[in-house]
């Protein structure tokens, strides 16, 4: 055991450059914090000779050369309670809004690090999750301790279902990670998206006008968060808005301390952060974290992306949303035959897989006919299946819509599914 020195250490200021400064005479490491003349403080996220190089936490920094700068030798770190559910939270457990005006009484000050388990820790998922919503529920059906990804371009309706998940899943507390959102939207998650899910919610916030450090450190906070509860018994929920914008700030941090830029720029450690975070997440001991990851796609093409074609490997199954159903009002627009739970055959019954498979395969062949049914070459009585599709093509989209503010549980979305195959077999 390290004993702490008598005496503090100080460096001063030599080089102030954007988000970025570096400073003498450094007795810490990477990851530490240091304090900084003025009220500020930061991190230390690189050396360059002999020269610490320091983000900074806050946006508005008046520093110079010359400033003094407290090396406290002393990991970043956050507080946790489960007395912070129903609050807003900064990434250092700082309650930005509450519901109540009740104080916190019990807290706990954890590092903001990213350890990794054990692979041999840990356990087979064997559990359903249930959503709250159908198409998931009886399409790609998640597992207690999945991590899954949301993929989306703007304006496909990705807020919303995460929305619906959150409001009606069975989770016992959902910890919900908001990475570089804009202002105002903070507030529409808290009062209008999550609703009475509130109450059962921690919500962490690091905006878009935030440094970048704050950014990843607002993601740290939450996968923190998320394990405290599920040391405590909780089934948690882990919900990240989003993956793509904590990799733009890793992308920052990479950038300043000299890391050589791949495609688009991104960094090598910004591949290495995006899987430690969804690795956080699973079943170890008795305890489970589910994690869902909204992804924004560029262009609504997966492929043009270094960001969604890496956390597609990461992940255990990918939710796609289609704009093409949301242009047809329908919503959660979930695209059926491009999203896929890799778990999912090892945790439903055969009948309901069976079901599933069946239902993929008649939407295929009629997705195949699309086009010719629109121009009005399709001749009725030529095929039975697209027959069958088109006469209950309502029926169908009834099944993917579903009001956001209605769950619908795993049992009854399952016997939806089975109803609806037997109509269109």
């Amino acid at each position: 055991m390290l004993l702490k020195r008598p005496y503090k250490i100080y460096g001063k200021i030599t080089k102030v450059s954007g988000v970025y400064i570096e400073a003498s005479n450094y007795s810490s490491g990477v990851g530490d914090e240091v304090k900084i003349d003025g009220g500020f403080r930061g991190e230390i996220i690189g050396f360059d000779k002999e020269n610490a190089i320091i983000m900074c936490f806050d946006s508005n920094v008046s520093v110079k050369p010359g400033t003094k700068v407290l090396y406290t030798e002393e990991p970043v770190s956050t507080y946790v309670s489960e007395e912070f559910l129903g609050k807003v939270l900064d990434p250092f457990g700082n309650i930005i809004h509450s519901t109540n005006t009740k104080s916190v009484r019990s807290l706990k000050k954890l590092p903001l690090s990213l350890e990794n388990y054990s692979p041999m820790e840990r356990k087979k998922i064997s559990k359903i999750f249930d959503s709250g919503v159908r198409t998931i529920n009886a399409l790609t059906t998640i597992g207690i301790g999945q991590r899954i990804g949301v993929f989306a371009g703007a304006g496909v309706g990705k807020t919303t279902t995460l929305g619906m998940i959150m409001k009606h899943s069975s989770s016992d507390v959902v910890v919900l990670a908001l990475i570089g959102e804009r202002g105002r939207e903070v507030r529409e998650y808290v009062e209008d998206i999550l609703g009475e899910a509130f109450e059962k919610s921690v919500v962490i916030v690091s905006t878009s006008d935030q440094t970048p450090i704050m950014k990843v450190k607002g993601a740290i906070s939450a996968l923190v968060h998320a394990r405290f509860f599920a040391s405590k018994g909780y089934n948690v929920l882990l919900v990240m808005d989003s993956l793509t914008r904590l990799a733009m700030a890793q992308r920052e941090i990479g950038l300043s301390v000299g890391e050589p830029p791949t495609l688009k720029g991104y960094t090598p450690s910004v591949f290495l952060t995006m899987s430690k975070i969804i690795e956080g997440c699973g079943l170890v001991g008795d305890y489970g974290i589910t994690g869902i990851f909204s992804v924004l796609v560029e262009g609504d093409d997966t492929s043009l992306d270094p960001v969604a074609d890496s956390a597609m490997s990461f992940l255990d199954g990918h939710i796609l949303l289609s704009r093409k159903m949301a242009d047809s009002g329908i919503y959660p627009a979930i695209d059926p035959l491009k999203s896929i739970s890799r778990i999912m055959p090892s945790i439903v019954s055969d009948e309901h897989w069976n079901y599933v498979l069946k239902f993929k395969q008649i939407l295929s062949e009629y997705y195949s006919m699309e086009d010719i049914i629109k121009v009005g070459l399709y001749r009725k009585g030529s095929n039975p299946t697209i027959d069958k599709v088109l006469e209950h093509k309502s029926d169908i989209d009834n099944f993917f819509m579903q009001n956001p503010k209605t769950g619908i549980n795993y049992n009854n979305s399952l016997q939806e599914l089975k109803e609806l195959v037997s109509k269109i077999s």
